[in-house]
């Protein structure tokens, strides 16, 4: 079975690779030629380099795989929609594509628990491929590529099925869990309202592990499935934990909810009259992600289906995390 990964480079996809050469799979990497491929040099596997907006790139990149995991996309929050929609969205449509016009058998799609809406209450009709309706541009973007990947596969007749995980965290994550680390060793730990709010949260290994099970279960076509951790998770939480692995005091600083949205508002209209040159860490998605109760994920069809059994804890998840940080910080310093 040879497998092709999108988004190689990137968190996710690069631990797919990761277990799929531990497996002894045969794996081809696509990538840019800017993409940071350093994690993965150790590995036995093909470099074939191609960008998702190009499609005569993609078809030539897919010859003679069976199946993809494509797990590239773009996880920014203050870019124009069309920045977001032409990777997400349109970069799906483009890897559908080229996959079946090279006899692709079938894809491995990540998609989010974000492409519920950000109050994650979508129902499975409302995923279509134009929702201007949604407030947030990467929720939509989800939302949109979900409901574009499946309408493709069943014109193109390639076996599809999405995977919806929450948060995901781990070892070489720069998205989320780099920055709560950062956040507490320096002091800079800022929580919306009283940081109790929850959130879902699922270790990198728990996300990978479903992947690899829903590439090779049978009868999975056409279904979508939600990731979520072992339990419910705050901010607050994380930090204690993080506090504790870095043996650092907590110090926290409180700003109410309408506080921080207005603060993170700023922000983006500072983004946008600059031309969107600096993207701010601050978005009003990140505040209502953080800052609002969501709804626990129903992973229900996920458990039956592919014996989906998060394994990894908050605790240890953050612990596995802390010592990656401690690494990189060690790193660091020989460097400077």
């Amino acid at each position: 079975m040879i497998n092709l990964v999108t988004g190689a480079s990137g968190f996710l996809g690069g631990h797919v690779v990761e277990e799929l050469c531990r497996r002894g799979e045969e794996v081809i990497v696509l990538a840019r030629r800017t993409s940071n491929l350093s994690a993965l040099k150790n590995l036995k596997i093909e470099i074939r380099y191609a960008d998702l907006r190009d499609p005569v790139a993609l078809k030539e990149a897919m010859k003679g795989v069976d199946r993809v995991f494509n797990c590239a996309g773009a996880v920014r929050f203050v870019i124009p929609y069309k920045e977001i929609h032409d990777v997400n969205v349109a970069g799906t449509e483009r890897t559908v594509s080229a996959a079946a016009e090279a006899g692709v058998r079938r894809i491995i799609h990540t998609s989010s628990i974000a492409a519920l809406g950000p109050d994650g209450l979508l129902s499975p009709s409302d995923l279509k491929v134009d929702r201007p309706d949604i407030k947030y541009g990467y929720s939509r973007s989800k939302t949109e590529a979900e409901a574009v990947f499946f309408r493709k596969c069943a014109e193109k007749g390639i076996e599809g099925v999405a995977l919806r995980p929450g948060v995901i965290y781990g070892p070489r994550d720069f998205t989320s869990a780099y920055y709560w680390f950062n956040f507490v060793d320096t002091d800079k730990t800022q929580l919306v309202g009283d940081g109790s709010s929850r959130f879902p949260l699922i270790y990198i290994s728990d996300v990978v592990e479903a992947f690899m099970i829903a590439s090779a279960r049978e009868n999975v076509n056409g279904r979508t499935y939600n990731l979520d951790g072992p339990e419910s998770v705050s901010l607050k939480m994380i930090y204690d934990l993080i506090s504790k692995e870095l043996g650092k005091e907590p110090s926290y600083k409180f700003t109410p909810y309408w506080l921080a949205y207005f603060a993170a508002r700023m922000s983006e209209l500072r983004s946008a009259l600059g031309g969107y040159k600096n993207e701010p860490r601050l978005s009003t998605f990140v505040i209502f992600l953080f800052g609002k109760d969501s709804e626990r994920p129903d992973c229900s069809n996920a458990k039956l289906d592919i014996e989906f059994r998060p394994k990894i804890g908050v605790k240890e998840g953050i612990s596995k995390t802390a010592s990656w940080y401690k690494d990189l910080q060690k790193s660091d310093r020989v460097a400077k």
